[in-house]
This record gives C-alpha cells, sequence and structure tokens, in this order.
C-alpha cells in the first residue's frame, strides 16, 4: 500500500504543476485584456468593451475550473477529501526539495497576478464609475438648464402633460 501511495505522490504533482503553469499563462493573459479594457475605456469604445468583458468573463471562469482542478489534486495528494480549499503552501512537506521550490515559485507569480488583476480590475471599474458621475452631472447641467426655459414651465397654464407641450427635454437631445 505504501509503494502505490508513493508512486501517485510522484505522478500527481506533474499534472498540478502543468494546472499551475496553464493558470499562470491564463493570468498573464488576463492582465493584457485589462490592459486593453482599459484602452478601450479611455477611448469609449463600446464594442471592444463589450467583446474585452466576454473574452475577460471566459478567462475568468477558466482560471476558476483551473483553481478547481488544482484543488481537487492537492485533495488526492494530501489523502483528504473533506477539504474544502487546500493551500499550496500545505503541500510542500508532501513534496521533494526541488517540487517545493518549483511550487514555491508558482505560490509566488500567481498572488503577484492576483494582485495585479485586482489592481487593474479596481482601476478599470473606479474610472469607469467616474465616467459614469461624470456623464450624469453633464447631463444634469444640460436638462436643469432646459428645464428652467419658460417654454417647458409655463406659469398659469394647466401643468398636465399635453401634446401640443413638451414635458421635458426633447427626446433628440
Amino acid at each position: 500500500m505504501q509503494t502505490t501511495n508513493q508512486t501517485a505522490n510522484t505522478s500527481l504533482p506533474a499534472k498540478f504543476f502543468e494546472t499551475l503553469e496553464q493558470e499562470v499563462t491564463l493570468a498573464r493573459e488576463m492582465i493584457t485584456i485589462i490592459a486593453e479594457e482599459k484602452k478601450a475605456l479611455v477611448a469609449m469604445d463600446m464594442p471592444a468593451l463589450i467583446h474585452l468583458s466576454k473574452k475577460k468573463s471566459t478567462h475568468a471562469v477558466r482560471i476558476q475550473s483551473l483553481d478547481e482542478l488544482a484543488q481537487n489534486i492537492a485533495r488526492e495528494i494530501t489523502a483528504n477529501p473533506a477539504a474544502k480549499s487546500i493551500k499550496l503552501a500545505s503541500l510542500t512537506p508532501l513534496l521533494s526539495p526541488a517540487q517545493a521550490a518549483t511550487l514555491q515559485q508558482y505560490r509566488k507569480e500567481l498572488a503577484k497576478l492576483q494582485e495585479m488583476i485586482m489592481t487593474g480590475n479596481q482601476i478599470n471599474k473606479h474610472f469607469a464609475e467616474d465616467v459614469k458621475k461624470y456623464l450624469n452631472d453633464a447631463i444634469s447641467l444640460i436638462t436643469s438648464a432646459a428645464a428652467e426655459r419658460p417654454i417647458y414651465n409655463l406659469k398659469g397654464v394647466n401643468k398636465q402633460a399635453s401634446v401640443r407641450q413638451p414635458t421635458f427635454i426633447s427626446r433628440e437631445v
């Protein structure tokens, strides 16, 4: 039984490291997508933003599935199928020193990439929120100036909407 378990431990880390490498690659691609998204936000290129949003969503799902696969492999390695999530650091004692060093590199790389992804997403989110706020402010300024005109608020006239008098700014504006 010991030799079977030992054989399983030596073959599983290779698959595990392949999964981590794919996750690192996808995370790097996600950072590129976020940079493209930032450029599209600045240019207010809606078709590009829609395309990048779908692409980002697809990458996020793929990263999540790779993470789940890595978790399943980690559960097999640790022989703890009941664990909800297993930290990469807990695998270090089960690996050879060379594999532990490789795992440590992947941990650092993934942590750095995840931080970059979160930061980039936050920057893009705040930028989009600021633009939305500025546009809403501009629209409010325009609509309040137009609403103050006498044609939109005739005094002494029934204030119910009528066919001949506009009740708010024309839809063409």
